[in-house]
């Protein structure tokens, strides 16, 4: 009996060993096998080419957020076609900026404001209140910038963007640069977080989020890379897509 004992526990410390190597090099998604429930969306960028909103529609997907624009300068080549695209969809479609930490936050929110404010200003399209993405980049997070230096810079991007379209911006994290710039400094902010190995209730116990990034590796009609992939998006329980419409 105390062999039989012995051997469940090995087995089952094996599967866990199993899990989570497979987790960390990422042939298992534990995401992907228990879908989260919610309100579905995904975001793209001009790696997932011209975004069909019909056959989103017919995936379910109620919202999408599309890159606009990258620091000071680079405007995605997809985004015009998008909002064109968005137009007189049921999809709602929100905007978001790829913060970079070598331009200073006026540049970019310049950039953004520029290219993004013609989706804000289109009455045919659901337009969601904007967001920008901080995540690393290049040697960023081998080099990590100073907080002082990006909180700063996020914080001027902050206020120009609210004071051109009337809302402040989600911030797209992950738990690292949460804890690095974020914590304690931006909770006039919502949250969407980048959870997509494990779920948010593991990665982000803290909650406090109102959109969840849970895969990139998502397969619906309408949208995909050269891989066939889509970031997969979800909004917190009790959430709903009005809880992001800009009025």
């Amino acid at each position: 009996m105390l062999k039989r004992g012995l051997a469940v526990i090995i087995v089952v410390g094996f599967l866990f060993v199993a899990l989570f190597l497979g987790v960390k090099l990422e042939v298992v998604r534990p995401n992907m096998i228990i879908v989260p429930d919610g309100v579905k969306g995904v975001d793209t960028s001009e790696y997932q080419g011209a975004i069909d909103f019909k056959d989103l529609s017919d995936e379910d997907i109620d919202f999408v957020y599309a890159k606009s624009t990258e620091g000071a300068r680079y405007v995605d080549a997809q985004f015009a076609a998008t909002c064109e695209q968005a137009s007189g969809s049921r999809i709602a479609l929100g905007a978001y900026h790829f913060f970079s930490f070598d331009s200073s936050g006026d540049a970019q929110a310049a950039n953004f404001i520029s290219s993004s404010k013609n989706a804000w200003g289109n009455s045919g399209i659901r337009s969601l209140r904007p967001a920008v993405d901080v995540e690393w980049y290049g040697d960023k997070e081998q080099n990590p910038p100073e907080a002082e230096d990006v909180r700063r810079e996020l914080r001027t991007f902050i206020d120009a963007v609210e004071a051109a379209c009337g809302y402040k911006p989600l911030i797209y994290a992950g738990n690292d640069i949460y804890d690095r710039y974020l914590r304690g400094s931006f909770d006039d902010c919502d949250l969407w977080i980048s959870c997509r190995k494990w779920p948010a209730w593991v990665e982000w116990p803290q909650g406090g989020w109102i959109v969840w990034q849970y895969s990139d590796v998502g397969k619906v009609k309408g949208c995909a890379n050269e891989a066939g992939y889509v970031d997969l998006d979800v909004l917190a329980e009790g959430r709903s897509i009005d809880d992001l419409i800009m009025r």
